[in-house]
């Protein structure tokens, strides 16, 4: 029932972060404000029974019941990544690092969607993710190796960032010191390790099959979810 019970939450929560990644970057809107979901196209309202997460998608074939215009894709696979995220995290033992995780997820996400689209990392998702790399650090009894783990993965990106200028932003380097902290020295570097291989591949489908040096890559969308990803395997063994 916990692990379900996980599930379901995931969904719900991703279904809040889908506001949080659509009204976030654009300073004419607020998370807050309207309270209800609006459709973007149309602004109407929408109706709590069309809100019901990963569901209502596909209940609605993709469509908005008022304007007929299309639903992005993104907000059930944010929904469905947010519940498998969740779940995952339900069988981690400790508390504090379960809610750290559940934290750095969603943020994780929230990062991921907002980079890719923006090519920024909001402000307020890195203080999040230091505060849950902090708490995760906190509970392995504050090892040193975790921090030196950090700062030097810190520094890499940040001397990437002026050898290839604009390659890297001050958002990714100070992504990657919350999740450093909390992973450790060894993992910090399998996880620059798996983002790099990822960014790589994508800027290979995106030049179709070509590597363009002035291309802008974000770097977060791929920094996060291995970070996510190496905190959950490190919590979990």
């Amino acid at each position: 029932m916990w692990h379900l019970l996980n599930f379901v939450l995931g969904a719900i929560i991703g279904s809040f972060l889908n506001v949080v990644i659509y009204r976030l970057p654009r300073s004419h809107l607020s998370i807050l404000k309207p309270a209800r979901s609006i459709c973007p196209k149309c602004g109407a309202q929408i109706a709590w029974y069309d809100n019901i997460p990963i569901l209502s998608y596909f209940i609605l074939r993709g469509k908005c019941r008022n304007c007929g215009s299309s639903i992005s894709v993104r907000y059930p696979l944010v929904e469905t990544v947010s519940a498998l995220a969740y779940l995952a995290n339900s069988f981690v033992p400790n508390l504090v690092v379960y809610l750290s995780l559940c934290l750095f997820a969603s943020c994780a996400i929230v990062m991921s969607c907002i980079d890719f689209e923006f090519l920024a990392i909001p402000d307020v998702t890195l203080v999040l993710s230091w505060v849950a790399g902090f708490l995760v650090w906190w509970m392995k009894g504050f090892p040193v190796w975790n921090a030196v783990g950090a700062a030097a993965a810190m520094f890499l990106l940040w001397l990437l960032g002026i050898v290839y200028r604009g390659g890297m932003g001050e958002g990714d380097v100070v992504l990657i010191g919350a999740i450093g902290i909390g992973v450790g020295f060894i993992e910090s570097f399998y996880v620059l390790l798996a983002s790099s291989v990822s960014a790589i591949i994508y800027a290979l489908v995106k030049g179709k099959g070509r590597l363009d040096p002035k291309q802008k890559i974000p770097f977060g969308t791929f920094l996060a979810p291995a970070g996510y990803a190496i905190l959950l395997v490190n919590s979990l063994v």
